[in-house]
C-alpha cells in the first residue's frame, strides 16, 4: 500500500532540503516520488498531521540483545519491534550473549537471523574469547563476515597488553576497537556514582575516576599503536576533557554517550527504583550539563540508547542485588523531545543519533530520491501516547517511563 507523507519538515543536517517542508510517496519501504503529482499519489494513504518531522532513521551503536542464549530477556523479534517503535532501523548489538559473538559462526548467525524483523541488526564482535579479557577472539575472521567494530561490552579489558594488541591488530584490516571505560577494581562492588547524596542513601559507590582512569590508559595506548578507538559511553566532565585533548592531538578517537546519562542524574536514585541502576552510573547535574555541551561542540560524536532489557526477576528485587540496565529504544525519541529538545536542537540530535553513527559504522547515508530505500523516520511531535505494558514491545519492564504519558510519537 502506498503512503503519502504530506508537508513534513525534513531534518537532515547537510542536506540541501534540510528544514524545508516536502511530500514523500512511499510504497514497500521504497521512495516512489518526492513531491509527487496528484496522479502519482492517487489511492495513497495520506499521513498529514500538522508539524510532522521527517529525518534519517536512527542508528544505535551500543545496545543489548538477549538472543542467542537469553531469549527470556530479549529476542530479535522483540528487540526489532521496540526499535521500529522508537524510530531505529539499524542496531549494533553487543557480543555478551550465549554463545558470545567471538567467532565467524556466531557473527554469521546474527547477520543471518537478526534482520528478519524489519530492522538491520549487525553484530559487534568480542575483543576477547568469551569476553573474559584473556586472549584475543577471532577478530579477523569476524571482520571477513562484515563485523566492523570489536568490544567486550560491559566487561572492560583490564589487561593493558591485551588492549594494546587489539588496537594494534585491528589496524591491519580497517576495523576499530570500541571500549567501555570502567575500571571496577578501583571500587569493587560500587553500584552508583560516588557522591555525598549517594553516601547518604547507603549505596556502595564508585568514583568517576574509575571511568577517566581507563580512558586515559586507552588513549595512551591509542597514541602508541596509531589504532582506532571509539569510547562507547562517557559520563563525566573529566572524561570529556580527556577526549577533547586526544582530538586536539589528532588521535583517531570518537566518543559516545548513553541516553540515560543525558536524561537523568543521580537524584533519580532517591526512590531506589532499579530502572535507574545503569552503567555508566548516573552522575551529578554538572556532568549532565557538560555532556550536553560536549554534544553541541562535537567533543562527543554519537548518542546510543544503551538499551538493555532485563527480566523482572533481575530487576524487581533489592537495589543491591538488581542487574544493571534500562530499556530505551521505544522511548528514545519521545524522551528527547520532551526532556532534551530545549537544550539540544533537532539538527544536533539527529546528527548525533542518525548521521554520526552511520559515519562511524560505515553505513550509507539515506538517499532522499525516487527509487531509494525509505531509510527515514516520520515523527509527530504533538502526538501523545501512554507507555503501558500493552504498548510495550520490548520484553523488559525496566523503564522509568513505563506507565507514563509521553509526548511525540513515531508514525512511520
Amino acid at each position: 500500500m502506498k503512503a503519502l507523507i504530506q508537508q513534513a519538515t525534513l531534518i537532515y543536517p547537510g542536506h540541501e532540503m534540510n528544514g524545508k517542508k516536502l511530500d514523500v510517496l512511499v510504497q514497500n519501504d521504497k521512495i516512489v516520488a518526492v513531491n509527487p503529482s496528484k496522479q502519482e499519489a492517487s489511492e495513497a494513504k495520506v499521513r498529514h498531521d500538522k508539524g510532522m518531522l521527517l529525518f534519517p532513521s536512527l542508528v544505535d551503536v551500543f545496545c543489548s540483545s538477549g538472543e542467542p542464549g537469553f531469549e527470556d530477556r530479549e529476542d530479535f523479534g522483540s528487540l526489532c519491534k521496540a526499535a521500529r517503535t522508537g524510530g531505529f532501523k539499524h542496531l549494533f548489538v553487543l557480543p555478551d550473549t550465549d554463545p558470545v559473538t567471538d567467532s565467524k559462526s556466531e557473527a554469521s548467525y546474527i547477520f543471518k537471523n537478526g534482520s528478519k524483523h524489519g530492522v538491520q541488526v549487525y553484530p559487534l564482535g568480542a575483543i576477547s574469547k568469551n569476553t573474559k579479557g584473556e586472549s584475543l577472539s577471532e577478530m579477523y575472521d569476524m571482520h571477513q563476515t562484515g563485523v566492523r567494530s570489536f568490544t567486550d561490552g560491559y566487561s572492560p579489558i583490564a589487561d593493558v597488553n591485551l588492549m594494546k594488541r587489539a588496537l594494534d591488530y585491528t589496524r591491519g584490516f580497517d576495523a576499530f576497537v570500541m571500549s567501555f571505560p570502567y575500571d571496577e577494581r578501583l571500587a569493587p562492588g560500587g553500584m552508583v556514582n560516588e557522591s555525598t547524596k549517594n553516601t547518604a542513601l547507603g549505596l556502595k559507590s564508585s568514583p568517576a575516576l574509575s571511568e577517566s582512569l581507563m580512558i586515559n590508559r586507552d588513549l595512551y595506548l591509542l597514541e602508541y599503536t596509531s589504532g582506532k578507538l571509539h569510547i562507547a559511553a562517557i559520563s563525566s566532565e573529566e572524561s570529556i576533557r580527556l577526549v577533547k585533548q586526544a582530538k586536539k592531538k589528532k588521535l583517531h578517537v570518537s566518543a559516545g554517550v548513553s541516553m540515560s546519562s543525558l536524561l537523568f542524574t543521580e537524584d533519580s536514585l532517591e526512590q531506589f527504583n532499579t530502572s535507574f541502576k545503569v552503567l555508566p552510573h548516573l552522575r551529578g547535574s554538572a556532568d549532565r550539563r557538560a555532556l550536553i555541551k560536549a554534544l553541541k561542540d562535537g567533543s562527543i560524536d554519537v548518542i546510543s540508547s544503551g538499551h538493555r532489557s532485563e527480566t523482572i526477576e533481575h530487576k524487581d528485587i533489592e537495589f543491591d542485588h538488581a542487574s544493571y540496565g534500562m530499556t530505551m529504544l521505544e522511548t528514545f525519541l519521545s524522551a528527547y523531545h520532551e526532556h532534551l529538545s530545549d537544550a539540544l536542537s533537532w539538527d544536533e540530535f539527529i546528527h548525533a543519533s542518525a548521521l554520526a553513527p552511520r559515519a562511524l559504522m560505515g553505513i550509507e547515508m539515506p538517499d532522499l530520491s525516487e527509487g531509494a530505500s525509505f531509510d527515514f523516520t516520520l515523527f509527530n511531535p504533538k502526538a501523545t501516547w501512554e507507555y503501558t505494558d500493552q504498548e510495550r514491545k520490548t520484553k523488559g519492564q525496566n523503564s522509568p517511563f513505563l506507565g507514563k504519558s509521553l509526548k511525540g510519537k513515531v508514525i512511520l
